[in-house]
């Protein structure tokens, strides 16, 4: 029996040490798995980032880290200070580049490749990093949520910050390899650091008077935390500049905490030394960082380190100005007053005195928190407010938050609110009680009625949501610096605060705003805990009641099920398509279901995007056209070399053959490192405007005026990149991005006062009944009347025509009604009736449209409403062969033209092009047409697609023309890229044809034409000919036709038929290249369009 009892004995032993064993240590293995889950979901998709040896990244910015990166490794460990492969032709310092990110990302390439690490190694590196950055966070985020609500709290904001599918998601996915995935992560290091400096501060309640009398001991871990949290607010800013805003965010926190503690009658001493000694730290140590002079935001410049002495200084004054108001037995609010008053002043001084520094202030200050954006930054993505979701979603802002953080945002609302209520609840005071319950229902009204806010800020001149963004963060202040709060708490809410306006702001910043929202969770877990008198250590708690146990549950349930259920379903999914698990979705004002993705399907679709479109062409770009410094013979090379280090300056003297790509910005970079190329315009936003204005110049002259405006002597831009979503307008259907061609509107800036409207114009399909539209919808095939505007835009010119000439045709788009109270005034067309005609003439065409103010001739597919005349310099010489533009677009809508070969990407030479002299009958249009090849896309057949480049001139009286041709038929084998010229893929079939066309001669009966033939070199389109090119063009008799047809009546064509017209219009041929695979071919989109309904 003893033997028994000792046994069991033994065995309640063992299971009460296993079960504090497990109490003490559980969250080490659940924080383990959370990591492992978190790297996972982040690298599923890495094999799609290794493409025939090559790796590739996702975004923009993830390609000049590259650069950066690898610059790093060959100079270790030094970072670019200038680089002259950008910009061109200027140069950059690109501040937020080549920081503590590159050098940390080169350590380990370094590491890694054993020392010599290969370019595929350094690229593996970045595709790789940004998981284990995303992953890493969950330690700070769980030792925060720990101190907020135990290790259980911990452990829930951890497994929270696992599951959310959004922005911190996307931006720490494999291949995202840009400095947004690294910045919570020092951020919350930094914030993490603070808040154990001002929770020893608390408790050890220092003052500076132990400074005086060097008490290390008693300063010893306050000092020592408060230089840790310095050093990590260093450390963060090393990484991103512009994360300054955070030493911001820790001065407003000084200022409501310490006046509150000095309102409250605690001592601000305390705090004060935390604020003193940390930012006084970071100033340092930013001091070390200065790259630049000024006090620009995205640099190491002067502003991180003085702003961050600036806090240190403001901590001191407050505890000196406590201390003088104790002296002198004045009041708290006097010493509230006081403090408010010399904001006041010391703002309005700077103003006054610094009226530059003032304004970048301003500026910098509604970029980051203004609730809204400027229309630049609306061209970015990522800088767009958060709520302009809304549209795109078709939901309201709970929808949009919800996609976002399930449930998870607005728990944490209420663990923040609770937090700066509770010592005003807890008061007993009836006074304080109201106040508080006052700002709360003030606070709510704004964001019920947004109106108010708006008409409060009309007053002063102020946006609605500046206004409601004031006093919001007014009202708040007001109540925490009448409260007795736990300072690091505190501090959280401020942080969050912020974090929340600047994610509301610009959508990337959302990648910091998870961090305080799973934190906060952690919380009100703990509230919750305490409610049922839970929140004890397990093996204290006696005796645990079932509606304790479901209270908690349901709590945990309703914050984890909405980002939990969507991981789950998709883990258990057998179905074979990724995503189509989707058990959580909302409902659009469309009506349609939206999902909320699950984490692992955002992992599983991850992907290295447009680059691989580009990367193509950038390959044949780098192979085929001169090295840098070496154009048209110059012999500068090194002058240029790909990885050299150049003194920092504001203008960068280019050598003699340098060149320079015109493109859109957002493939700068790309062009930098895909193709070894010098962009003018790149992703830091330098050169948009000129880019703009070169994009949407409306004939060549002025496209010319723009680059000269830009170019040195001896160094131009040679080239000029354009992709179809360049000349994609706006359409609905088209995903996000698909669409460039109104970012260049936004930036242009040039001799024409420029809108959408005089591009394009938005098109309706609607129903009548009894004079009335009863139903209207965008038009599926081609929701936009273009103008023709849009048509002599350089860009479109280049891309849809190739610089050839084209010609309106006799065929009109016939609307209803144009819906002028509208915005945008759009076209209704009329669902049941045909909307196209085709008349035998112009003649006829257009006066049918003056007669009829809802027509206009062409303005769809590649039809312009007039003549397009051909572009002189400039010339189709290489293409992204292995990517063509989405099949659906240029048939679904015959939006871009297969005459045209309409590949993604397409890459073009300015050119002085060739002089043609000739003579003919006088006053007579002549054509001159060339058949071109484009060699590099080879079928099996070994055939190339062709297109037809002409252009027209008119005779004089003594019948003489010229002309000058871009594109040449001879003597390729004598230029490339070793004698600094291009290895042009685009060659001639022929020779030129030149003629006057069909004409009646003077007996009205035999039917003649002028015509000849010539031959263009490479030398005379390169301007290096002796003599120009002459034609004569000769009489030939081509027929006596038995008589003519004059009828002019007016036919409503069939849809067929009129395709048949548009492309039998073009000289054009498909050269056995079959691009149509893979389309929709039964929506042959001239059917479509030829009734647009």
């Amino acid at each position: 029996m003893s033997e028994k009892t000792e046994a069991s004995g033994l065995s309640s032993v063992s299971v009460d040490a296993a079960l504090d064993a497990l109490e003490d240590w559980y969250h080490v293995p659940a924080l383990g798995a959370v990591l492992a889950f978190m790297f996972w979901v982040r690298v599923q998709a890495w094999e799609n980032f290794t493409r025939d040896g090559q790796v590739y990244l996702s975004g923009n910015d993830a390609y000049y880290h590259l650069r950066q990166v690898t610059y790093t490794v060959r100079n270790f460990p030094d970072t670019m200070p200038f680089d002259v492969w950008t910009n061109f032709p200027n140069g950059t310092l690109a501040g937020q580049f080549g920081t503590l990110f590159d050098q940390l990302l080169a350590t380990v390439a370094l590491i890694v490749g054993l020392g010599s690490p290969s370019e595929q190694t350094i690229g593996m590196v970045l595709v790789i990093a940004p998981p284990v950055f995303g992953a890493l966070l969950a330690i700070p985020v769980y030792f925060m949520g720990k101190r907020l609500g135990g290790r259980l709290g911990g452990v829930f904001s951890a497994v929270i910050l696992g599951l959310l599918p959004g922005y911190f998601l996307q931006r720490t996915l494999a291949g995202a390899a840009d400095h947004n995935g690294a910045e919570p992560l020092f951020m919350a290091l930094a914030v993490l650091a603070m808040m154990v400096a001002l929770t020893v501060a608390e408790r050890e309640k220092p003052v500076f008077e132990q400074f005086l009398d060097r008490d290390v001991a008693g300063l010893r871990r306050v000092v020592g935390w408060s230089v840790l949290a310095g050093v990590a607010t260093a450390v963060y800013m090393w990484v991103w500049p512009p994360g300054v805003l955070l030493v911001g965010i820790f001065g407003a926190f000084f200022l409501v905490k310490l006046v509150g503690d000095y309102v409250t009658g605690t001592s601000p001493d305390h705090v004060a030394v935390v604020g003193a000694v940390s930012m006084a730290t970071t100033g340092l140590m930013m001091f070390v960082k200065i790259a630049e002079s000024g006090f620009g935001v995205s640099g190491f410049s002067f502003l991180q380190p003085l702003f961050s002495f600036a806090v240190a200084f403001g901590c001191v004054f407050l505890a000196w100005l406590a201390r003088e108001f104790d002296d002198r037995e004045l009041s708290t609010s006097g010493y509230v007053g006081a403090v408010v008053g010399i904001l006041v002043v010391a703002v309005g001084i700077i103003a006054v005195v610094l009226p530059d520094f003032w304004s970048m202030l301003q500026d910098q200050l509604l970029n980051y928190l203004g609730l809204s954006a400027n229309a630049s930054r609306r061209t970015i993505g990522e800088a767009q407010p958060f709520l302009a979701r809304e549209a795109q979603y078709g939901l309201g802002m709970f929808g949009v938050i919800f996609l976002e953080y399930g449930l998870a945002f607005f728990s944490a609302l209420v663990g923040a609110v609770a937090i700066l209520l509770k010592p005003h609840v807890t008061s007993g005071s009836p006074r304080r009680i109201a106040g508080a319950a006052a700002a709360v229902g003030f606070v709510a009204l704004l964001f019920v009625s947004p109106p108010l806010a708006s008409s409060i800020g009309g007053i002063f001149g102020l946006g609605g949501q500046l206004t409601a963004l004031l006093l919001v963060a007014g009202t708040l202040a007001a109540v925490a610096m009448t409260g007795d709060y736990e300072a690091e708490q505190l501090l959280v809410v401020v942080w969050g605060a912020f974090i929340t306006s600047a994610a509301f702001t610009q959508v990337r910043f959302n990648y910091y705003l998870i961090v305080p929202v799973v934190v906060l969770n952690a919380y009100v877990l703990k509230g919750v805990l305490g409610l049922v008198n839970l929140d004890k250590p397990a093996s204290t708690i006696e005796d645990v009641r079932w509606h304790q146990v479901a209270t908690v549950t349901m709590v945990a349930l309703l914050i984890l099920v909405p980002v939990a259920a969507p991981a789950v379903a998709e883990a258990t999914n057998n179905d074979s398509q990724r995503g189509s698990a989707t058990p959580i979705t909302l409902t659009n004002s469309q009506d349609q279901q939206v999902p909320l993705q699950s984490a692992i399907t955002v992992g599983q679709n991850n992907g290295p995007g447009g680059v691989t479109e580009w990367a193509d062409v950038m390959e044949w770009y780098d192979e085929h056209t001169p090295t840098q410094g070496t154009y048209d013979g110059a012999d500068n090379a090194d002058e240029m070399r790909y990885y050299g280090t150049y003194a920092q300056t504001d203008d960068f003297d280019y050598p003699e053959g340098a060149f320079g790509v015109m493109s859109w910005w957002d493939y700068g970079h790309w062009m930098t490192v895909e193709g070894n190329a010098v962009p003018h315009a790149n992703p830091f936003q330098q050169g948009a405007t000129t880019a703009a204005n070169f994009l949407l110049a409306d004939n060549e002259s002025r496209a010319q005026a723009v680059l000269e405006g830009i170019e040195e002597d001896d160094a131009k831009n040679r080239y000029v990149a354009v992709d179809w979503k360049m000349i994609m307008p706006p359409r609905p259907g088209l995903q996000a991005g698909q669409s460039k061609f109104g970012a260049p509107l936004v930036f242009y800036d040039g001799p024409r006062d420029l809108s959408t409207g005089e591009f394009y114009q938005q098109a309706y399909n609607a129903q009548w009944e009894d004079g009335q539209i009863t139903n209207a919808q965008y038009l599926q095939q081609s929701p936009l009347l273009k103008k023709q505007a849009y048509f002599e835009s350089m860009m479109v010119r280049l891309y849809r025509y190739h610089g050839s000439a084209k010609q309106a045709q006799p065929v009109v788009l016939d609307w209803r009604e144009t819906l002028t109270r509208l915005r945008g005034q759009p076209a209704a067309f009329d669902a049941a009736t045909n909307n196209t005609r085709q008349f035998d003439s112009m003649a006829e065409a257009e006066a049918y449209v003056q007669n009829d103010s809802t027509s206009q001739i062409g303005g769809f597919q590649d039809l312009p409403q007039e003549d397009i005349a051909a572009l002189e310099h400039y010339r189709l010489v290489g293409v992204s062969d292995d990517h063509t533009a989405p099949a659906n677009l240029w048939y679904f809508g015959g939006e871009l033209n297969p005459a045209y070969y309409p590949t993604s990407v397409k890459m073009f030479e300015r050119v002085e092009g060739a002089e043609v002299t000739g003579t003919g009958p006088a006053n007579t249009t002549v054509r001159a047409s060339v058949e071109m090849n484009i060699s590099q896309m080879v079928n099996d057949q070994g055939q190339s697609p062709t297109f037809t480049y002409t252009q027209y001139a008119e005779t004089g009286a003594d019948g003489e023309f010229t002309m000058t041709l871009p594109y040449s038929t001879t003597g390729y084998e004598n230029y490339g890229p070793e004698n600094g010229h291009t290895n042009v893929s685009v060659r001639a079939a022929g020779s030129y044809e030149f003629t006057t066309g069909n004409q009646t001669a003077d007996d009205g009966l035999t039917v003649v034409e002028y015509a000849n033939s010539a031959d263009v070199s490479e030398a005379q389109v390169l301007g290096e000919g002796d003599e120009p090119v002459a034609v004569n063009l000769e009489r030939q008799i081509v027929d006596e036709p038995e008589g003519a047809n004059t009828s002019a009546s007016e036919s409503l064509t069939a849809p067929s038929e009129l395709a048949d017209a548009a492309d039998g219009s073009e000289d054009s041929q498909s050269g056995g290249v079959d691009l149509t695979t893979g389309a929709v071919p039964a929506l042959a989109g001239a059917v479509a369009l030829g009734r647009l309904r």
